[in-house]
């Protein structure tokens, strides 16, 4: 009878492709934990019709982003059936968002984003950003208006990367406004009748660098004058 041949019994070392294959698993793992989490939120405004409050996330977007993020989001009668969301509360409406990496509570993007939400009215907000919105109806509707719909003579172009148009294929009309040229818009006024109105600066716009900004029904069409630079007087008619 042939027994079996004895020795030692040699430990075979994982090969390396397991291996990393279960280092990659690893780091998915960590990345697949909730995409967004909430943090805090902080009231902006409560009035007799909506009220505004800024909410503070924590996002992870691998090889992306990861830290604080900010929406504000307004709540009334005319938002009460919009839907829950990862991102949002059932009744609430989500306007504007960004990064909050280095706020150290949603009282701190609330301090921030002030500024950018006008109270006009019991039902009339302003939201001022790239874009000007005004809403006459506690956040129901918003109507927009928009610097890059201008007619082309009335932009100063700013110098646009190969992959924009007409090179490449990306919508790139927004650089017009960035960084220093971004619009600052004053004197905002609107009321329950639909009119609205405002000045926007930019030293995009030509060719005097602003412009009055008129509408009396609710938004649905504007008009557009040039205003004097600033420092220079208005012309006299």
């Amino acid at each position: 009878m042939r027994l079996a041949r004895r020795g030692r019994t040699r430990r075979r070392g994982r090969a390396p492709g397991r291996t990393l294959a279960l280092a990659a698993a690893c780091l998915v793992a960590a990345a697949c934990g909730p995409r967004l989490r909430r943090l805090d939120d902080a009231p902006m405004y409560a009035g007799p019709r909506f009220e505004l409050r800024a909410v503070r996330y924590f996002e992870r977007l691998p090889l992306h982003y990861t830290g604080e993020v900010f929406r504000i989001q307004c709540r009334s009668d005319r938002t009460a059936g919009a839907p829950a969301r990862p991102d949002q509360d059932a009744g609430w409406r989500t306007l504007g968002s960004g990064g909050a990496i280095g706020t150290r509570s949603a009282r701190d993007v609330a301090e921030a984003e002030r500024a950018h939400y006008l109270v006009l009215g019991p039902s009339i907000l302003a939201w001022l950003g790239l874009v000007i919105h005004v809403s006459f109806d506690a956040c129901g509707g918003f109507a927009t208006w928009d610097p890059t719909t201008l007619p082309p003579d009335r932009i100063a172009p700013a110098p646009r990367p190969a992959w924009c148009a007409p090179e490449g294929g990306a919508d790139c009309r927004y650089e017009d406004f960035r960084g220093e040229r971004a619009p600052v818009y004053e004197d905002v006024r609107a009321d329950a009748s639909g009119r609205v109105s405002f000045r926007v600066r930019s030293s995009a716009l030509r060719p005097t660098g602003a412009l009055r900004v008129e509408s009396d029904d609710f938004g649905a069409t504007w008009r557009v004058a040039d205003e004097p630079a600033p420092g220079v007087p208005a012309a006299r008619p």
